[in-house]
């Protein structure tokens, strides 16, 4: 119906060319909008006007024509009466102008016989045609996965879309303004970065092509705003796109807007003083009232808020205390004694400040509906807050928490630098367990701190959250105007799915997805998701890099020798190891635990002929010599085609890695076997890259899977450049 539709319209607009009228004009000189020229005819009839619009309803009376058009200012009646008009130019606007098309009208303020405000249109002007209809006028447009795909329809048929993401604007105008007048002044920070930093998240991953250097997206513009603390703006504020690669459901989005700011001299209860006064200003502004509904719940914004320490809240919920719980281990026996589930499979690798947030999001927070300030965190959960001086095994911090969702983060900054150093050390401990949340060093930071920083308190709060929480939105979605959605497969005619909570999302990595594709965390992730647990219990998840392999290099070698006897895959496996060692020097990984996996990669080839089966024989082993779980993950997603029955594929940065660095080394081979000398040491990267290019030579090789250096940021003659000079210069041991 709709592509007939369209077929009409085409020809409606070739015979608009045919009349000599422009379909597409360049302007039209409006005088007044729609709403001006609705409050001017409700006022005076006869004042000349001329007015621009969307046609949105259409209704012919023989020689007299009414039409309501809508412009951002809302909409208008216009009559065309064939006395005024000429008959030629009614009979051409009923013939050739559909609704949503646009149209100017030249006319005079009018009141109808039952008193409608008008416009009596004396001329009209054809502005543009469109060749798709509008939803349909009784139904609109009410599917939600539609509404977010085709926002644009949304606003136009949906005066409530409008109206929040108008409340939106001014919410945003109106929190710039409060700032502004309390002396904050407003920068910008980088949004591409050398290293993630500023929260505890997992980053999307990018290669700078220019630099050559690996970069992420913008987790939080925390420690740029205490750099320009420290060179003397006192008080300072973004309001701040960011990134975090993490799992996504309605109260969480992986691109998303912030503010975030940050006042010398003030501590965390300073912080709270002010928090409320502006959260409180806004509603008051932006909203109108204290008291909102929200699903079933009535939200009373009334002050003051109460202020309850995190562990009390949790004590009560849960009956743990997780003061008396010293580390991550004792603290899973705790939960585990509680019969408490807590619905994440990386539990295991969690450290002790992450599992205390998962319990408190589990047990706590969903019963916190009116707002309340949640203070005194655990130090390991907070690794750039400030220690708190009587309780240092806490951190002056404080959440803002309403109807389940954090609304506010904030606390008294840690300036000490050694204290810092000290966490980030920390930090990276984790994150070598298995924590790929965990934050690294970022040493141009402390380079800053140690220059001296004042005392002072951040703050940072979710736009989207906030606007859904004072529209009584349940998804941030509808607080988002453009949120990313899963491509439609346009090839097939199907659509994405509309109810999942990761229909946004997009699809799984595919071998050729972009540098970084890491996915969520395990238990969130589709990818993950479609892995057997028959298999998923033999494997990690996957990572972008390891600290640590977890299995030595003697060791490695040790296991190397006694599984693997065939020279050619030996020989296979030592030069993959060489060039996982290049990537990671390239890449700015862990070289050590990169060469190690690269050496691993085929333990099992030798023993175990069914693909299908080879690797899961060599992750049981690796498994019991304690190699990192992302490493393991690695190694099996390299076979994904012959593990394609398991799920198991390759997503992220180090995945991508082995699978590349595996099969390029054949080609690099090949190509020294045609040489005379036949001798790597002689072969030329060009050369290389003109065999890859040519389907005939060495036709097994599985360029597919070298073609995957597109995950690493690398193009193909880079990356055969890198795995030649490699091979080349293959040492015995990693660096």
């Amino acid at each position: 119906m709709a592509n007939d539709q369209r077929e009409v319209r085409l020809q409606k607009l070739a015979a608009l060319k045919a009349a000599g009228l422009r379909p597409y004009a360049d302007r039209f000189p409006k005088t007044l909008t729609l709403d001006a020229a609705r409050r001017e005819a409700e006022a005076r009839e006869g004042t000349p006007v001329k007015v621009a619009g969307r046609v949105m309803t259409a209704r012919a009376f023989g020689k007299l024509t009414f039409v309501h058009l809508l412009d951002s200012s809302g909409r208008c009646q216009v009559a065309l009466d064939a006395s005024v008009v000429g008959e030629e130019a009614l009979e051409r606007f009923d013939r050739l102008v559909d609704l949503g098309d646009f149209v100017g009208i030249e006319g005079t303020t009018w009141r109808t016989k039952k008193g409608e405000p008008t416009v009596r249109a004396t001329g009209w002007t054809f502005l543009a045609k469109a060749l798709r209809p509008l939803p349909e006028k009784w139904h609109g447009l009410a599917d939600r996965e539609t509404c977010y795909r085709e926002r644009h329809l949304d606003l136009l048929v949906n005066p409530q879309t409008r109206d929040r993401f108008r409340l939106r604007t001014r919410l945003v105008r109106e929190l710039r303004a409060y700032l502004d007048a309390h002396g904050f002044e407003e920068v910008e920070t980088p949004v591409l970065a050398a290293k993630a930093t500023g929260a505890l998240a997992r980053p999307f991953l990018t290669h700078h092509n220019a630099l050559g250097i690996p970069c992420a997206l913008r987790i939080a513009p925390e420690t740029w705003l205490k750099k320009c603390v420290a060179g003397g703006i006192d008080r300072v504020y973004e309001v701040a796109r960011c990134f975090r690669n993490e799992g996504m459901d309605p109260s969480h989005l992986q691109d998303f807007t912030m503010c975030e700011w940050y006042c010398a001299y003030w501590d965390f209860r300073d912080n709270m003083d002010f928090t409320e006064g502006l959260v409180l200003h806004l509603i008051d502004k932006a909203v109108g009232t204290r008291r909102i509904r929200w699903g079933e719940n009535d939200i009373d914004f009334a002050p003051p808020w109460p202020r309850v320490r995190l562990r009390d809240l949790i004590l009560k919920d849960s009956g743990i205390d997780y003061d008396a719980c010293p580390d991550a281990a004792s603290l899973r026996r705790a939960i585990a004694d509680k019969g408490i589930r807590l619905d994440r499979d990386d539990l295991d690798v969690l450290g002790r400040g992450p599992l205390i947030d998962v319990l408190y999001k589990k047990v706590s927070r969903p019963r916190l509906v009116s707002p309340v300030f949640v203070t005194s965190h655990p130090i390991d959960l907070s690794p750039l807050a400030r220690r708190n001086d009587d309780h240092p095994a806490v951190v002056d911090r404080f959440q803002l928490v309403v109807n389940g969702w954090e609304i506010v983060n904030a606390y008294s900054e840690l300036v000490d630098p050694v204290d810092q150093r000290q966490r980030f050390e920390e930090q990276m401990a984790a994150r070598a367990a298995g924590d790929d949340e965990a934050m690294e060093i970022d040493e141009d930071y402390l380079a800053c701190m140690e220059h001296g920083m004042p005392p002072m308190s951040g703050w940072g709060m979710g736009i989207d959250r906030f606007v859904c929480l004072v529209t009584g939105q349940e998804n941030l979605r509808d607080a988002v105007l453009f949120p990313l959605m899963r491509p439609l497969d346009t090839s097939s005619g199907g659509t994405a799915p509309s109810s999942s909570p990761d229909a946004a999302t997009g699809p799984a990595p595919s071998p050729g997805a972009g540098p970084g594709a890491t996915p969520a965390p395990a238990g969130t992730d589709p990818v993950r998701s479609e892995v057997k647990p028959e298999f998923a219990a033999l494997l990690g998840f996957p990572v972008d890099d390891v600290a640590d392999a977890g299995v030595p290099w003697t060791r490695a070698r040790a296991l190397f020798d006694a599984w693997v006897t065939t020279p050619s895959l030996r020989r296979q496996m030592e030069q993959a190891s060489a060039v996982m060692g290049a990537l990671a020097r390239r890449l700015g990984r862990n070289e050590a635990a990169w060469r190690t996996i690269g050496l691993l990669h085929n333990l099992d080839f030798d023993r175990v002929k069914d693909p299908a089966q080879h690797c899961l024989v060599a992750a049981e082993t690796l498994r019991a010599e304690g190699m990192h779980p992302g490493a393991i993950h690695a190694i099996a997603a390299h076979n994904d085609d012959g593990l394609a029955h398991t799920g198991i594929r390759c997503v992220s940065v180090l995945d991508h890695a082995v699978s590349c660095a595996e099969a390029v080394v054949g080609l690099v081979h090949a190509t020294s076997q045609v040489l005379p000398s036949k001798d790597v040491k002689d072969v030329k990267a060009s050369s290389v890259v003109k065999r890859y290019k040519d389907p005939k030579f060495a036709p097994t090789i599985e360029r597919p899977l070298i073609a995957r250096c597109a995950g690493l940021g690398l193009t193909i003659e880079d990356f055969l450049a890198l795995a030649t000079e490699a091979v080349q210069q293959m040492p015995a041991t990693p660096a």
